[in-house]
């Protein structure tokens, strides 16, 4: 096997851990679904880059917070004066401007089992936005639209 090869095969992988976790009806927190959201995160921040088109997605708090977060594709503030695109948990509040608060994979067990929910549905919307901005069918369009597929294929029982 090829290296190209292997390396679809391990990202098919996590594609198939988010897909599957995101359609059971209990959704297990463990290191393989932590490395997934990592994995996906580096590959959203290497395509928001390119992309460069912003999208907010669905909420992602927790109990009675359910509003106070939400995930979302910009070019986040890392440290004092640099930024960098990518998809982050953020803080959904009037005066909070959408600060990054987590990477996925640093979200709370708790968090990421809504994370991993909200997944299909805020990446969907991410295509769309994408759409409308007239990049779609770039490199990076492309891929995002494959992401969606994988993501919203039926898990076979």
């Amino acid at each position: 096997m090829g290296a190209l090869a292997m390396r679809e095969d391990l990202m098919d992988l996590f594609l198939k851990i988010l897909r599957d976790r995101a359609q059971a009806e209990t959704i297990v927190v463990d290191a393989a679904l932590t490395d997934a959201l990592g994995r996906l995160s580096r590959l959203l921040a290497h395509l928001a880059a390119d992309l460069q088109v912003e999208h907010v997605g669905p909420h992602v708090g927790l109990g009675e917070g359910r509003d106070a977060f939400c995930l979302a594709v910009r070019a986040h503030e890392e440290a004092v004066g640099s930024r960098a695109w990518g998809v982050r948990v953020c803080s959904a509040g009037p005066h909070a401007s959408l600060r990054a608060d987590w990477d996925l994979p640093a979200a709370s067990r708790l968090r990421k089992a809504v994370i991993v929910r909200a997944l299909p549905a805020f990446l969907a919307g991410y295509v769309e936005a994408v759409a409308q901005a007239g990049r779609l069918s770039t490199r990076s369009g492309e891929r995002l639209s494959g992401i969606v597929r994988a993501l919203s294929a039926r898990v076979a029982v």
